[in-house]
This record gives structure tokens, sequence and C-alpha cells, in this order.
């Protein structure tokens, strides 16, 4: 067999496998909802150490062959934290849009690596003064309108319909100001997705 036809044969055997690995471009949209854990690095320190909350949405994901993909949500978030100033006991709560962008990788076809960032558009905000009498004030003017960070986690596939969702999210902005200082938040977040739609188209 001559140089010519050999690479020929390569060069037909890489297209066939380049398309091939085309025809696993996959679609899936769902929603997905769980508890959220909020840790607010502070000083004077929070009461409690975290302050549990919940998210839920919708979100996007597009798969490419059998290891790469991105997932990209919406989601109405809560957070909060409880404090206590000069005595008086304090909890600020927060609503968001919260937007995560997770890149996955899929060594098993059940279990997939992520990590992205997020950014969380604020809602609403109250700030209750747990005292003598329940003072409430909204909106809180400590809570800062938009935050971001970085995430990373695991997911763990139940079957083609159901997932398991675990992440850490870290904030590298201020999302609350006390006494004039900013702090971040961070927090961790266990939820449930469920796939509702889901296409196979090929990459052209």
């Amino acid at each position: 067999m001559n140089l010519r036809r050999v690479l020929a044969v390569l060069l037909a055997m890489m297209l066939s496998a380049f398309a091939a690995s085309a025809q696993m471009v996959k679609a899936s949209f769902g929603v997905t909802g769980g508890g959220m854990g909020t840790m607010l690095a502070t000083d004077p320190a929070p009461v409690s150490p975290m302050f549990m909350s919940g998210y839920g949405g919708a979100f996007a994901t597009i798969s490419y062959g059998t290891n790469l993909g991105v997932r990209v949500g919406a989601n109405y978030a809560m957070q909060g934290a409880n404090y206590e100033v000069s005595k008086v006991p304090l909890k600020a709560d927060q609503t968001y849009i919260n937007v995560p962008v997770a890149f996955m990788y899929s060594p098993k076809s059940f279990f997939s690596l992520q990590a992205g960032f997020y950014q969380n558009i604020l809602l609403s905000s109250a700030l209750t003064e747990q005292g003598k009498s329940e003072v409430v004030i909204t909106p809180d003017e400590g809570a800062l309108k938009y935050n971001f960070g970085v995430m990373g986690g695991m997911c763990f596939n139940f079957g083609r319909f159901v997932f398991l969702d675990l992440k850490y999210n870290y904030g590298l902005s201020n999302s609350y100001v006390i006494y004039g200082n900013g702090f971040p938040s961070s927090f961790v977040t266990v939820g449930l997705g469920f796939n509702i739609v889901t296409t196979r188209k090929t990459a052209f």
C-alpha cells in the first residue's frame, strides 16, 4: 500500500471518528431545587455558623460526547445570616436570582465533576431586629445588589432523568456591608435535578 493510500485511509478514519463524536451532542432542559447553607464571614461574627435556606429554578445542559458538558441555570435563591449587635439579635434575609455556569467533566456516566462561576442579582432584602419588640427594616441597606464568585462540586446521575447536585460556592465580591465594611459570602448547595426534555443532534 503506497503512502498516498495510507494517508487516504487515515483521513477517512479520522473523519469517520469525528462524525461519530459529532452525533453525541445532546441538550437537556429541566428543573432543580434544594437546600442552601450560607456562611457569611463578618465581624461581629454570626450567632450561628450557617444559615439554612433554599433555591429552585431551571437549567439547560449541553453535552458533547460522553465526557464534556456545560450547564447554565437560573434559580430563585434565599440567603441570610443571624447576628447579635450590642446584645440585640439580628436576622438578615436576602432573595436573589442566582445564575450558575458549570463546566462538567464526566469520567463515568453516573458521575461528573463541575467547576465554574456564579452571579447573584438581589431581588429583596430585610433586616429584622429581634429585641423586646420585633422591627423589620426593608430593604436592608447592607445587602448589595450584585455579587459573584466561583464554584466547584460533583453531580451524581440516577438514570437519565434524575441527578443529585453538590456544590461549594466561594464569593469573590462583597455581598453584605456591616458598619461600612464589606464581606463576601460562601455557601453550599445540595439539590435534586430533573431532566424533562432531552434532544440529540449532530454538531453540523
